[in-house]
């Protein structure tokens, strides 16, 4: 799944031409374009919206600006877990997928794109919900991806109201 802006597509796949690296696993040379998901829609919500720990008050009009994605799936992806037991196997930390050096996730995410395997992508824990995981997808691999269902983030108050509620956060016009 993949919450996103109203007025960009579900499988984006980078920055704006001339801008830089600002997401976790972004290549930093610009050689690939990076597509982030989440496992759930709660995920989804908290790497969205909950980047700023101190918030705990959402306006309704920038939920109103986003859509909920639900994508399919064409063939396995070839994922490289970053996670429990395969951190080691890695050589590194969790500080990968939930640390603030930014630089080294995005040197790392470069060096396994270039990996003779040609992995598919990332499977990492949330910085942000640590319960679920989340994944970056290389732009290789887009041909994988298709999306199924598309609908505006406020259009099912319920699971709106569920999400505020589970991560404790308000919301304001």
């Amino acid at each position: 799944m993949r919450i996103h802006a109203t007025d960009r597509k579900a499988l984006w796949f980078g920055r704006a031409p001339g801008r830089h690296a600002i997401h976790r696993f972004d290549d930093p040379a610009g050689s690939f374009g990076v597509c982030y998901l989440g496992t759930n829609l709660d995920v989804c919500f908290a790497e969205t919206f909950l980047r700023n720990p101190p918030v705990r008050i959402l306006a309704l009009e920038d939920l109103a600006g986003r859509a909920v994605s639900t994508l399919e799936v064409r063939r396995q992806l070839r994922l490289v877990p970053s996670y429990g037991s395969n951190l080691a196997r890695l050589g590194v930390t969790a500080e990968l997928a939930s640390g603030s050096d930014y630089a080294a996730s995005q040197r790392w995410s470069h060096a396994l794109w270039e990996h003779r395997d040609s992995p598919d992508g990332i499977l990492y824990r949330s910085r942000h919900d640590d319960s679920a995981l989340c994944v970056a997808v290389y732009d290789r691999a887009k041909d994988a991806l298709v999306q199924a269902v598309d609908q505006s983030l406020t259009e099912d108050r319920q699971k709106l109201a569920r999400l505020l509620r589970r991560y404790g956060v308000g919301l304001t016009n």
